[in-house]
């Protein structure tokens, strides 16, 4: 009977966890307007709370925004934005949208065909190059096979749970059988270890760079290509009806738009709009 009682324990903690985050589905907006529930993984210029005004920032939250009118526009319906929760671990952002119906993840998700087959994408909303990252003070480098030469005794910090980690591995493989990895929940964690000066390198987005050098942390680019950038998409579980509306909008001309590109300035700088694609 005890061992029951521990199933049925187990069982209900597991329900309620796939229950923490509801979301309207689009059938429901679109019939009588509702919600669209997102959870966001935080990241400078693309999605954070500003916490002078409590109001969230960043591309996402304007693109978001501009979805929204689209709505209203296009199908008369009033949508609102409920933004439940910050997930600060990456993986588990991950699988908390995969598993939760009708909501939506919002940060720099690349999307990959392993992900496509576990989680349904928005159409990119932008592309972001992959960059390397040291101490200011480390040692220059305009290729990975000068790595074991010029950064010898370096080693690798990625997120974990990110297209980064197969990025390292890859470099592992081909340049540095004996590099050590390891793995951080986030960005802003490696980056704050990084200014502290280590024999340490990472991979990360371009635009964790653009916030490292606003925050004038004493970290340099390497010179090296990592080849084409990724795209960027909002994540939502298999089960979701959420990807139709989003297919409309999130169209190459909406990309092409004044709007778009002043959203790109306004967030992220003049320098990486130049960059896009």
């Amino acid at each position: 009977m005890k061992n029951i009682w521990i199933v049925v324990f187990a069982l209900c903690s597991l329900q309620a966890k796939a229950q923490k985050y509801t979301g309207d589905s689009w059938a429901k907006v679109k019939s009588a307007g509702g919600t669209l529930t997102v959870i966001y993984y935080e990241q400078p210029g693309l999605i954070y709370k500003d916490e002078a005004t409590g109001k969230m920032k960043g591309v996402c939250a304007d693109i978001l925004e501009d979805f929204t009118k689209f709505v209203k526009d296009k199908y008369g319906k009033t949508l609102t934005v409920n933004y439940a929760a910050k997930e600060q671990i990456f993986p588990n952002f991950l699988s908390t949208t995969q598993n939760t119906p009708n909501i939506m993840g919002i940060t720099n998700v690349t999307v990959t065909e392993e992900r496509k087959k576990i989680l349904k994408f928005t159409p990119s909303f932008m592309t972001n190059p992959v960059v390397m990252l040291t101490h200011k003070d480390a040692p220059s480098i305009s290729s990975l096979t000068e790595l074991t030469k010029t950064l010898s005794g370096y080693n690798a910090k990625v997120i974990a749970g990110s297209t980064h980690v197969k990025v390292i591995e890859k470099i592992k493989k081909e340049h540095a059988p004996n590099l050590k990895i390891s793995y951080a929940n986030s960005g802003g964690e490696i980056l704050k270890e990084l200014s502290g000066g280590p024999k340490l390198f990472t991979v990360l987005d371009f635009t964790e760079y653009i916030d490292a050098t606003r925050k004038q942390l004493p970290v340099k680019r390497q010179n090296v290509n990592f080849g084409a950038s990724e795209e960027l998409g909002f994540i939502m579980s298999k089960q979701t009806d959420w990807d139709l509306p989003w297919n409309e909008f999130l169209t190459a001309d909406y990309r092409k738009s004044v709007r778009y590109r002043k959203i790109i300035v306004d967030n992220l700088g003049a320098t990486f709009l130049s960059i896009l694609k």
